[in-house]
């Protein structure tokens, strides 16, 4: 009797966490789905604003200019002191 107990047990206890691992299996899988879709759209977005502003025709514009783009190296941030 001692044993079928324990096993009822431990049979309950696999039945809850397989629930458990099926959801959250699920909850990852529609995260993971979402997560292509707004990437797909993200793309999708970035060819258009490309296509409209035209990044590289804007970016030999500047250079003909005499455009000398910012080197991060030669920044310093200043704090000031409250």
């Amino acid at each position: 009797m001692k044993y079928m107990v324990i096993a009822s047990l431990l049979l309950l206890i696999n039945l809850l966490y397989s629930a458990y691992a099926l959801r959250t299996s699920k909850e990852y899988t529609k995260a993971i789905s979402e997560l292509r879709n707004l990437k797909e759209k993200q793309i999708k977005l970035k060819a258009k604003i490309e296509s409209i502003v035209n990044y590289q025709t804007a970016k030999e514009y500047a250079k003909g200019r005499g455009f000398v783009p910012v080197d991060w190296g030669k920044v310093n941030i200043v704090e000031s002191k409250k």
